[in-house]
């Protein structure tokens, strides 16, 4: 293992690598179609995006409410793509379901679905950068239960070809030691990586700073037209000027709610908040979630316990004929240590840590202790995630597998261009794969 030196890594909980080959460096998404993903489905039939050529999805039609679209957008994030659909097809936030959320600074594709609209009122185009390439009536919502995982097309600039030896190290010890699954930068934002501290002053119950995390911390990689307002607003408090000042966009659609309410209810933080889609709060959440999960398996890793075995304390999630998680979950003795070891090695067992909510119970063990003295830094309790002032977001909790194995389908060299294909189960960040690989002081930088 090797410690990063990236104070965004650190940031976000990734203090550690767990290759210690040397990176390759180089950059990622110089042009959307740099980083392509498309969903892969539970049956093994990807989602093409229009740049791949692939076949569509063979999928039979089926009378019913809901319509699943395959979509294809470019460089058009989550939150963006769910208010676009909602306004341009005249459906509500809830209608609208998704398997999983994809990349924003990217090419991707995957199938939402949508209840209450006829499939002949779909437009081929749903707004700019959106694109419909298929559409099928069906009797159910389309959920993440549907996906396997993503299928990742990535191509790497300025990388010299001497670097394939290490690629090939990173590779080989990914395979042998466990790619760990953190959360990858996404999950945070990278020019304004603060959703786990918008979701960590939600569970503390100080909502104040939860708003002003949102409105007035100006971050280095944001235009300084925009640092300029967030200065202003948290200067003078003024939120009807700042509404006047803010650019009428997607991408400020949280601010924008907020200042709106804020104007006519100043120090109204909660009912604020309670303006916005019960679905962008609860990924503020999950993102603090997902910050404690990383530093606990930053924590096992620094300690040097493997990622891809148990020991004796452990807990240890089942996996099904996908290798995908299941609800099973075996608390490991002494005399269970083999018995689960040979589970993971043919695949249908991982060792597991805590994503900590309300419910969360954690036993002494390897990780529970690392999770206990997470837990306890943060000043932070299982039941705070039970929120006190907005219990329609209280998180129940749940596990997480520690380690991945990717599936790498090909590496392909042309002059100073690196292209990575490979597959991730649902769930997980192709950028975490890639960090280890190019082990980038400044992904900031490297992946925008």
């Amino acid at each position: 293992m090797r410690f990063s030196q990236s104070w965004l890594d650190n940031f976000v909980g990734m203090l550690y690598y767990i290759t210690d080959c040397e990176g390759i460096g180089g950059r990622v998404k110089q042009s959307l179609e740099d980083f392509i993903v498309e969903e892969v489905l539970l049956d093994g039939q990807v989602v093409p995006t229009s740049i791949t050529n692939k076949p569509l999805p063979k999928i039979t039609s089926k009378p019913g409410p809901w319509v699943w679209l395959i979509v294809e957008k470019r460089g058009v994030d989550a939150i963006t793509l769910l208010l676009m659909l909602s306004k341009r097809l005249g459906v509500g936030p809830r209608d609208i379901g998704f398997g999983g959320f994809k990349d924003a600074v990217a090419v991707t594709s995957q199938i939402i679905s949508v209840r209450g609209i006829s499939i002949d009122d779909v437009p081929r185009e749903l707004g700019k950068n959106v694109r419909v390439l298929g559409a099928f009536n069906m009797d159910r919502a389309f959920t993440t239960s549907d996906i396997w995982g993503n299928e990742f097309t990535i191509r790497i600039r300025d990388v010299h070809s001497q670097y394939m030896e290490r690629v090939q190290c990173a590779i080989e010890q990914i395979t042998s030691r466990g790619l760990p699954t953190y959360y990858g930068y996404q999950r945070f934002g990278i020019k304004r990586p603060n959703s786990h501290l918008v979701g960590k002053y939600m569970v503390l119950g100080d909502f104040e700073a939860a708003v002003n995390e949102i409105l007035t911390h100006a971050y280095p990689t944001e235009p300084s037209r925009i640092r300029g307002i967030r200065e202003f607003i948290a200067r003078t408090g003024n939120y009807s000027k700042a509404l006047e000042l803010l650019p009428r966009s997607y991408r400020y659609y949280t601010e924008r709610v907020l200042l709106r309410y804020l104007a006519s209810n100043p120090r109204d933080y909660v009912n604020a908040l309670r303006r916005l889609p019960r679905e962008l709060l609860i990924l503020h959440l999950e993102a603090y979630q997902s910050y404690l999960f990383n530093l606990a398996l930053s924590e096992r890793i620094g300690k040097g316990l493997p990622v891809n075995s148990v020991l004796p304390g452990d807990i240890a999630v089942l996996l099904d004929e996908h290798g995908l998680p299941t609800r099973h979950i075996i608390h490991v003795t002494e005399s269970l240590v083999d018995r689960v070891n040979e589970l993971i090695r043919i695949g249908r067992a991982a060792p597991a840590g805590h994503l900590i909510g309300w419910s969360t119970k954690i036993l002494p063990g390897p990780q529970g202790d690392i999770e206990l003295g997470v837990l306890k830094r943060e000043g932070i309790e299982p039941s705070a995630f039970r929120l006190k002032s907005m219990p329609e977001l209280s998180i129940r909790g749940g596990y997480r597998p520690l380690f991945v194995t990717p599936i790498i389908k090909e590496i392909k060299v042309q002059g100073d261009v690196l292209t990575l294909v490979f597959r991730l189960p649902r769930g997980n960040y192709a950028t975490v794969f890639l960090r280890e690989v190019i082990k980038s002081p400044n992904p900031e930088l490297t992946f925008t």
